[in-house]
């Protein structure tokens, strides 16, 4: 059984009442994926007397329409946050399995690669943008060819990152394997 006030769900399982703020939930999983924060707008369609709310929230470039008018604007809100987490959801559900080497060794296995073809060791330049949710970004340069990683949120995830896709590129094939 469930009763809606539309911005707050109240789910009632076994006498337990769980509320449901699906607005927090996505700020919760955008400042944990170091994506930028989500952007809502509203629209009345309706009038000023009897007022109906749509609002569409925009998530890493994407937007999501609420499905339905209301007569308050938190539930609009609420609505196209429930829609862009059930679609972001989805969308991690049908990614294709994939197999990655552990980023925690790629350092070192290009290291050790380097070692072994008397190279001289990778050189790692790390960037951070942004204070309050700071990202790194690290480029390395080895055996004369430079390599940008994808975003991480410390700098040493950006470094392994920058030489997981260095190994990437010297095994002259994709790493990720769909299962």
């Amino acid at each position: 059984m469930f009763k809606c006030f539309a911005w707050q769900l109240r789910f009632e399982k076994s006498g337990v009442s769980e509320v449901v703020m699906h607005k927090n939930q996505l700020q919760e999983y955008v400042q944990k994926s170091g994506l930028p924060f989500p952007i809502y707008k509203v629209e009345n369609e309706g009038f000023a007397h009897a007022p109906k709310f749509r609002s569409t929230v925009l998530v890493n470039g994407k937007e999501y329409k609420s499905r339905l008018t209301y007569p308050h604007r938190k539930e609009a809100e609420q609505d196209a946050a429930e829609l862009a987490l059930k679609s972001i959801s989805d969308d991690i559900k049908n990614e294709a399995c994939t197999i990655l080497p552990d980023l925690m060794y790629c350092k070192s296995i290009l290291n050790e690669y380097a070692v072994k073809r008397n190279l001289k060791s990778p050189e790692y330049t790390t960037t951070q943008e942004g204070k309050l949710h700071p990202i790194f970004v690290s480029t390395l340069v080895f055996n004369g060819k430079s390599y940008t990683g994808k975003v991480g949120k410390s700098k040493k995830e950006a470094e392994q990152l920058a030489a997981f896709a260095t190994v990437q590129s010297l095994l002259g094939k994709d790493l990720i394997m769909n299962c």
